[in-house]
């Protein structure tokens, strides 16, 4: 049956956008309109309202900065998003965002000048250039379905050590129905042949949230919170003790 092929998640599939050698101006074209899709479906808003969970109550006027890690940031339109709301908020942050495509790492760049709040750098998401504890808040969005093998395993531990305060992972859940409405969806939208490839392609590689609670267990993260948003995301949040 057809639902079958979504009880395990598909590994060993790679994504164009994944890919070396890519043209720039395509690739560009593709980080602008998963930020468009990010903006409009929910992953910002899933970020933000995290964030405001775990920023409740902060005082204001700060002694430091909160100090805030983007992993594999692609076009830093969450950091962006994330500054503007601080600015609103008058909320000092600082915020770190990392990719390990050098390409996409000139993109952002190119895309988040007048931020200064906002540094992007290169760096691997599974060996982080930092320290432990050098960030109160770290975020990965749309990483951890990337990952093959012990990865996303890898990558959460990697989160949680770089974490002071509370670590946020975003993705996207596993399912028929997410994959039928997300292939059609950016057929509608899109006309960038990554889009169109990588997003049906991003469900199938996609987690349950019992996989998520699971995956962060083998971590060592602790007490988590796995919880549902709309257009079929998920998020995994946890406070570092």
């Amino acid at each position: 049956m057809v639902s079958a092929a979504f009880a395990s998640r598909l590994e060993g599939a790679r994504e164009l956008m994944d890919g070396p050698g890519l043209d720039r101006e395509e690739l560009k074209g593709a980080l602008r309109d998963l930020a468009w899709i990010n903006r409009r479906f929910g992953n910002v808003a899933m970020v933000l309202d995290r964030l405001r969970s775990i920023l409740d109550g902060v005082s204001r006027p700060q002694a430091e900065p909160v100090r805030i890690l983007d992993v594999a940031t692609g076009f830093a339109d969450i950091p962006r998003a994330v500054a503007l709301w601080a600015r609103e908020k008058r909320l000092q942050v600082e915020i770190v965002a990392v990719d390990r495509q050098e390409q996409i790492v000139e993109i952002a760049r190119e895309a988040s000048r007048g931020f200064l709040e906002v540094r992007i750098e290169h760096g691997d998401a599974l060996a982080l250039p930092f320290g432990d504890s050098s960030f109160d808040i770290v975020i990965a969005s749309q990483v951890l379905h990337h990952m093959e093998g012990e990865e996303p395993v890898r990558l959460l531990r990697e989160l949680r050590r770089v974490a002071r305060r509370s670590i946020v992972v975003g993705d996207l859940r596993r399912g028929l129905w997410p994959f039928a409405v997300t292939w059609i969806v950016l057929r509608i939208v899109s006309r960038n042949r990554f889009i169109r490839f990588d997003g049906p392609l991003s469900v199938r590689r996609a987690f349950t949230a019992g996989d998520m609670r699971d995956l962060a267990v083998r971590a060592g993260w602790g007490s988590v919170k796995v919880s549902g948003h709309a257009f079929f995301r998920l998020a995994l949040v946890a406070r570092k003790d």
